[in-house]
């Protein structure tokens, strides 16, 4: 493995331009550190074909890489087999149920939410290129009035961004997609229209009740949710900035407020935060992206995200490689800067949920850059240890070593962390000098390097003794004096 300099990881959509195993090959070599799974697209047997495809190529490149279950939601979409022109003053009806009682009526594909809509509330459809406004509930519809007018072409999206939802936080769909998800063997579960933190308990249900047990992302897009938002990183596991619903769910110019302030409270609570949604969307059509583009993701990266994400640039786009070695160009160079520059981690020391663990992080972070140490090596079970130490954003290589391809495949969500499976010890066996070892077989350090080890359990079965340790990497793997 080579000594690899990019921090933040990228996030790629699988799709039909890259199912072939060459071009698989080339994203994950280009930079996808995250394979995402749409289920809100697809059929569960392409679900579990890319999803082995995608396994197998990270195989062949020698790369531990995550696999992320973007669940549906109730993301409300009409059923239209044929575009349909809106006319400004015209009226229009859904059906409150799933089979319409007019011919001409709209039916959603979660119709039980349009009881929530009281009149007056606006209902945005394709993103809101096309406004309505709702009217009443009259015989099993509800009435609508055009506002902005267009053409509604099948499968577009509504939202509701003034109507306070009610509906479960896990719809049908989304059990559906989490039976293909456990079969699948996904890393990660992402949660679709996240109200509030009580939406984390309800997924974990639905999750265990099909034998699937990963940690969750609450994809913020709603209203609600950026009300609640410090309630909701500490409920889930990690945050992604969905801007495009989010864009239409709350006014346009709040996004790029709302997304820092996302990236902060994640940063805060040592959790990945994912920013998502046309960041290099020309890059579907154009080898090239937009220079506005190039500066969103640079952006994002000065924002402190974790992650990038690439959608239907790498699903249906022509230029998928071209798109991933575009977005890991701008994030090495992003990082660079704020290298050079010196540029603090911005985090709040004070904060009354600041654990114990985290002076040793920081410590630990402050004794490599003083030393000049090559790299932070984190022995861990969990993955804990390693998000605690970058979430401080050190320069030093972070090498999480963990025994669990389970851990290690999610930990490549992480920012700068690099994972390495460590070999068993045995009871009482010395699990900081094993994860150096490791680190070099992986090619992560060198001999003649100074690393810096923190480990939470030094020993294999031992109690939890927080240890930091400085040593240097000898001929052959093995702790030396620094």
């Amino acid at each position: 493995m080579a000594l690899t300099r990019r921090r933040t990881k990228i996030v790629a959509t699988l799709g039909p331009a890259v199912d072939s195993p060459d071009v698989l090959d080339a994203v994950l070599r280009a930079g996808v550190d995250v394979a995402r799974i749409n289920f809100s697209h697809g059929s569960a047997e392409e679900h579990l074909a890319r999803a082995a495809r995608f396994r197998e190529a990270s195989a062949r490149v020698g790369k531990f890489a995550a696999i992320l279950a973007d669940l549906p939601g109730p993301k409300l979409r009409v059923k239209l087999t044929a575009e349909r022109s809106l006319m400004i003053g015209d009226s229009l009806s859904f059906s409150l149920s799933s089979q319409p009682i007019h011919a001409d009526d709209l039916v959603l594909t979660e119709p039980e939410v349009l009881a929530d809509v009281r009149p007056g509330q606006r209902m945005l459809l394709d993103d809101g290129r096309l406004q309505l406004d709702a009217v009443g509930v009259d015989g099993g519809r509800l009435m609508a009035r055009v506002v902005v007018g267009g053409t509604l072409k099948p499968n577009k999206g509504l939202n509701l961004p003034d109507t306070p939802l009610t509906i479960s936080a896990v719809t049908d769909r989304d059990r559906a997609a989490l039976t293909v998800a456990a079969k699948a063997g996904v890393d990660w579960v992402a949660v679709s229209f996240v109200r509030g933190p009580e939406a984390a308990d309800e997924v974990r249900a639905a999750m265990a009740a099909v034998g699937l047990s990963r940690p969750i992302i609450a994809k913020v897009e709603r209203p609600e949710a950026v009300a609640r938002a410090v309630a909701v990183v500490q409920a889930f596991d990690g945050v992604m900035v969905a801007r495009g619903d989010l864009g239409v769910e709350i006014p346009l110019e709040r996004v790029p407020t709302v997304q820092k302030m996302l990236i902060a409270e994640c940063r805060a609570a040592g959790k990945p935060v994912i920013t998502a949604t046309d960041m290099l969307d020309s890059m579907r059509e154009n080898p090239r992206p937009t220079r506005a583009e190039a500066s969103d993701v640079a952006n994002a990266i000065f924002d402190g995200t974790d992650a990038v994400m690439l959608s239907g640039e790498t699903a249906v786009g022509r230029y998928p490689v071209e798109a991933v070695n575009c977005m890991a160009r701008i994030a090495a160079e992003t990082e660079a800067h704020l290298r050079d520059s010196g540029v603090e981690s911005g985090l709040d020391y004070n904060r009354p949920d600041r654990g114990v663990d985290d002076p040793l992080a920081v410590a630990a972070c402050s004794l490599a850059e003083e030393v000049n140490a090559a790299a932070l090596i984190l022995p861990t079970l969990s993955g804990r240890t390693a998000r605690l130490v970058v979430r401080h954003r050190p320069w030093s290589r972070v090498v999480a070593v963990a025994p669990s391809d389970a851990v290690l495949c999610s930990l490549a969500l992480d920012w700068g962390v690099i994972p390495v499976r460590m070999t068993p010890t045995g009871t009482g066996g010395d699990r900081m000098a094993t994860a150096v070892r490791d680190a070099f077989a992986a090619g992560t350090v060198k001999a003649g390097e100074r690393v810096v080890i923190l480990a939470g359990h030094p020993t294999e079965g031992g109690p939890l003794h927080p240890t930091l340790r400085l040593v240097g990497v000898g001929a052959n793997g093995e702790s030396v004096e620094p």
